[in-house]
């Protein structure tokens, strides 16, 4: 494809008296990579060329018209038109003393103030003077005259007209010429001269291109015109002429021609208009590059080199400042406008000029171009509206973008981009994805009901109209500059059938921002890297820190998933956390900023994102789903330190540990931070105060929109942005109170649940690995429990009053929870017990009725019992512990060191008691994990709305699937405890 860089005046008009015109313009003009100045009048002197959208000089002896600012007419009437094709096209040539222009303009004719009519002007165009042999002057009166040869018959059939107005036909001889026939004339010319005089051979196709491509009236009456008419002159430095007419090139039929380009696609085959355009009007040589000899005037560009987007993004070019290309906070596009017989109609400002189909006004086009906003709009319209109605006029446009600099405004042209382009190969090279294989072009419209009508009936068949228009702009250089913004047009096609049904079709308006973020996504992508790095060692961390409390001695699968697992764990929570970080800089930067230096990423730049969101949500649901499993498979025991007063171990009431399994069974999946209220109250800021309009795709917030204000459509980044800030401030918000406020002055449940041990003397012993777990002491410290009820309270003042022994496992200390770290024979010696034990449930529950087996099984529970009674007593001298506090390094990195003062023998073993003070047994509950409960309940509610956009129905899954995550919870919790303690499960409710 070869492009005219630069346009200027290029004719040489040779008269038959000899005489040289030449037409020359000023200013330079660089199609698509220098802008021009900003042009809205011209001198006297100069005429406003429709396709450069400059001034041009007008011709010697001429000046611009009057009436039209993109005509040149002769300085007076002493002058006629040799030539007139409209613009600078023409040729003023002096009358002879005593004559003036004639009516006609193509002649002169004798000049008397007492003439009533004055007489008209040879046929040929020459001085009529009053001894002329011509025999068809006009006359005053009422005269039957029988036209000659090269003269017409007025509609009205009053008078001869010279057949100067039209091009005339070249007769039998060189010298001579005469009218055309009727059937000759295309759009009031005479074809066969100008394609005798040009000798060229051109079969022009007038398809049009819908799905059933049929001959269109429109373009067989103006495709050969619109050809010829504006080739004149181009194809060499010779005027085209006869012996006595001088033709030039028709700046109106370029335009025609460029709008039957544009009907038709674009489509590149041979005889096609583009095709055409391409072969005799744009390219005069074979040269990729046109040099300043070739620039011609009055010739609209229609396409781009297929060099352009390796040159609009090149770091050598500096594009629009940013500064300088708003007015108002509005970037400035015109539209060059054109009727469909290549008529200037103007230069509109975008958002003025109802560009879209949707019924834009002045007031509702505004935002569609307010500088930074991502403006999108659809609509629905009834085909017969697009079909008839007055208010879609069929025009053509070329787009540009208005900037300032240096006090001066210039415009650079914009290219457009059409979806239903189709190459040579009938390749649809703009449906791809890739814009390096784009062919860029220039003119478009909006809806087409002219090549619709056929040729053969004259009955308007087939309409195109845009069903998608998509306006980018590219920022560059870190949003210094902008690049010539691109127009992304995608046609649709009705036919007659579709009519008359009342069907709708769908119509979509969007401007859209982008800027390279290549820098932005590689520092997600580093911080990602390098959180993952350590998130690895964690997890290598945590798995040695599981293998020695799980007593392995050699790494074996189940090692190697429990580092998955871990893993899935520690990049999840990353993910999570990169994916809030960058929402929230995104949200913060660009909501902030005054001058627009950050947009929001595309479709595609946004994919780093979608990928922390997805990730983010998945992993740390199968964390939670790990999380349940190994809360619900520990091993659990409620030591019952209650000695019989009568000495029959079976008058001991049992209520008490039903009691208490019940109210540990409660407390499963109690946490600090109520879902529920977190769920309405995020609600109730987003949707009530409407908080959620902080994520709509413009700079700045605008919370409460009046009616009239266009409200952005919003933006999954800033929508993750505001919903986690609003999420993770009222958690903090119940976080605070729990700590401060609610478990000091109304309830703490753990605690509660520890001195309901006491009370009950029941101790809670846990092991959630092999060798590893907690120890809750409840035994009381009056020695019994059951008792009636003015013993307890009798128990409860004395123990108040300080009457009696301190709750704690040691004497004279309080410390009731305990990290314990049991040794291999102890596991050994409790496994033992506890296969007896559960062997004896399972054969219970195969005999329910057999009393026997219910006495063994009772036996195998005290066995268990007396057990770790006996271990908690110390009463074993084999099974020996040891109680510390965790020292400093053990807290941070949440292990157990070993630390040995004295060798201890080989008959003897050692467990290790580690107060805990810091109530790490709340890990066999959800409240122990608090974080990342809240992490997948924050990642649950983000992932719904990233792809929803809906914070309602995001709130509702995010209850329900923590509701399940619950239900789960205390159903898998209650069946271990069951299992593990005696307890039936129907007395855990």
């Amino acid at each position: 494809m070869i492009i005219v860089k630069s346009i200027l005046f290029l004719f040489l008009l040779i008269l038959p008296s000899n005489i040289v015109f030449t037409q020359s313009t000023s200013n330079t003009y660089n199609a698509y990579q220098i802008s021009v100045p900003y042009v809205t009048t011209c001198s006297s002197s100069q005429y406003y060329d429709i396709a450069l959208l400059q001034c041009s000089n007008c011709p010697d002896n001429a000046v611009q018209k009057s009436t039209d600012n993109t005509q040149c007419e002769c300085i007076d009437t002493s002058y006629y038109y040799a030539v007139n094709q409209g613009g600078g096209s023409l040729l003023c040539s002096k009358c002879a003393s005593g004559f003036r222009r004639s009516t006609d303009g193509f002649g002169c004719t004798l000049y008397s103030s007492s003439c009533a009519t004055s007489t008209e002007s040879n046929l040929d165009g020459s001085v009529y003077s009053s001894n002329s042999t011509s025999t068809s002057p006009r006359y005053t009166g009422e005269t039957c005259q029988t036209c000659v040869a090269g003269a017409w018959s007025d509609p009205d059939n009053q008078r001869c007209t010279p057949c100067a107005t039209v091009t005339p036909h070249i007769g039998s001889a060189p010298t001579s010429i005469s009218c055309c026939a009727l059937s000759d004339v295309k759009d009031g010319m005479c074809l066969t001269y100008i394609i005798n005089t040009l000798n060229i051979a051109i079969s022009p196709i007038y398809n049009n291109r819908f799905n059933s491509p049929t001959v269109s009236s429109f373009f067989k009456q103006h495709l050969d015109a619109s050809l010829y008419l504006c080739l004149m002159n181009l194809n060499n430095n010779t005027a085209a002429q006869t012996t006595n007419r001088t033709l030039l090139s028709n700046a109106t039929a370029c335009q025609v021609l460029a709008n039957i380009v544009a009907m038709q696609f674009y489509y590149p085959v041979n005889n096609y208009a583009y095709n055409l355009y391409q072969n005799y009007i744009w390219t005069p040589t074979s040269s990729s590059v046109w040099s300043a000899s070739e620039i011609r005037t009055s010739i609209p560009f229609l396409a781009y080199p297929s060099t352009y987007y390796q040159e609009i993004n090149s770091a050598s070019y500096n594009w629009i400042p940013v500064a300088s290309s708003t007015q108002n906070n509005l970037i400035r596009y015109k539209l060059a406008k054109y009727s469909p017989t290549g008529k200037y109609i103007g230069l509109f400002d975008a958002f003025d000029a109802y560009l879209q189909l949707c019924g834009s006004s002045y007031t509702d086009g505004r935002p569609a171009f307010t500088f930074g906003t991502q403006y999108k709009k659809a609509c629905n319209i009834r085909v017969d509206a697009l079909w008839s109605s007055t208010l879609y006029d069929t025009a053509f446009y070329d787009p540009y973008i208005l900037f300032t600099q240096s006090g001066t405004d210039y415009m650079l042209p914009t290219p457009v981009v059409i979806k239903n382009y189709k190459a040579n190969d009938s390749s649809s090279p703009n449906q791809n994805d890739d814009e390096s294989q784009w062919v860029y072009h220039r003119r478009f419209f909006l809806i087409d009901r002219i090549s619709g009508v056929l040729d053969s009936t004259g009955e308007l068949n087939n309409i195109h109209y845009a069903k998608s228009i998509k306006i980018v702009n590219t920022l560059t250089n870190s949003a210094a500059n902008i690049q010539p913004p691109l127009i992304i047009i995608e046609y649709g096609e009705l036919a007659i059938s579709d009519t008359g049904k009342g069907s709708l079709v769908e119509i979509t308006f969007e401007t859209q921002y982008r800027m390279n973020l290549d820098t932005h996504i590689s520092s997600i992508w580093i911080a990602i890297g390098v959180l993952c790095g350590l998130g690895f060692i964690l997890s290598l961390i945590e798995t040695r820190v599981w293998y020695s409390r799980a007593g392995k001695i050699m790494i074996d699968l189940g090692t190697i998933g429990k580092f998955f697992l871990y893993l899935i764990n520690s990049i999840g929570t990353i993910f999570f956390i990169v994916m809030a970080g960058v929402s929230l800089w995104w949200l913060i930067f660009f909501k902030r900023q005054d001058a627009i230096y950050l947009v929001i990423p595309t479709t595609i730049q946004q994919t780093s994102f979608t990928v922390l969101v997805v990730v983010a949500f998945v992993l740390k649901t199968l964390d939670i789903l790990h999380l349940i499993i190994r809360q619900s498979n520990i091993d659990i025991f409620f030591i019952d330190w209650e000695k019989s007063k009568s000495g029959n171990p079976n008058t001991i009431s049992v209520w008490r540990s039903y009691f208490v399994a019940n109210e540990y069974s409660e407390i499963q999946t109690f946490r600090r931070i109520n879902v529920t209220f977190q769920i309405i109250f995020v609600l109730l800021l987003l949707k009530v105060i409407n908080l959620e309009n902080v994520a709509t795709i413009q700079p700045g917030v605008n919370l409460f929109p009046s009616s009239t204000d266009y409200v952005p459509a919003y933006n999954g980044i800033l929508r993750v942005g505001i919903a986690f800030s609003m999420w993770l401030g009222v958690a903090l918000i119940q976080y605070l109170i729990y700590i401060f406020f609610y478990q000091r002055f109304v309830q703490d449940k753990i605690i509660n649940f520890l001195d309901l041990c006491s009370v009950s003397n029941i101790s809670v012993f846990i092991l959630m690995d092999n060798l590893y777990g907690y120890y809750m002491h409840g035994r009381s410290p009056h020695g019994t429990a059951d008792v009636n009820m003015k013993e307890m309270m009798t128990n409860l003042e004395r123990e108040s009053n300080q009457k009696i022994g301190t709750r704690g496992l040691q004497p004279n200390s309080d410390d009731q929870t305990f990290i314990i770290r049991v040794d291999k024979a102890f596991r050994s010696q409790y496994e033992l017990l506890l296969k007896n034990y559960q062997n004896r449930i399972l054969t219970r529950l195969t005999k329910k009725g057999d009393e026997h087996e219910c006495e063994i099984l009772l036996a195998s529970y005290r066995n268990l019992n007396e057990f770790l009674c006996a271990f908690i007593n110390q009463s074993l001298p084999t099974y020996s512990y040891s109680v510390r506090p965790r020292v400093f390094l053990e807290k941070i990195l949440n292990c157990e060191l070993r630390f040995r003062n004295t060798p201890i023998s080989q008959e003897q073993t050692e467990s290790i008691f580690y107060i805990d003070l810091d109530r790490n047994f709340t890990k066999t509950l959800f409240a122990g994990y608090e974080n990342s409960l809240f992490i997948w309940n924050t990642a649950t509610f983000l992932f719904i709305d990233y792809f929803a956009m809906n914070y309602v129905l995001a709130a509702i899954i995010t209850y329900f699937l923590n509701l399940i995550a619950g239900k789960l919870r205390v159903s898998l919790g209650q069946r271990n405890l069951s299992k593990k303690t005696l307890i039936p499960k129907n007395f855990l409710v």
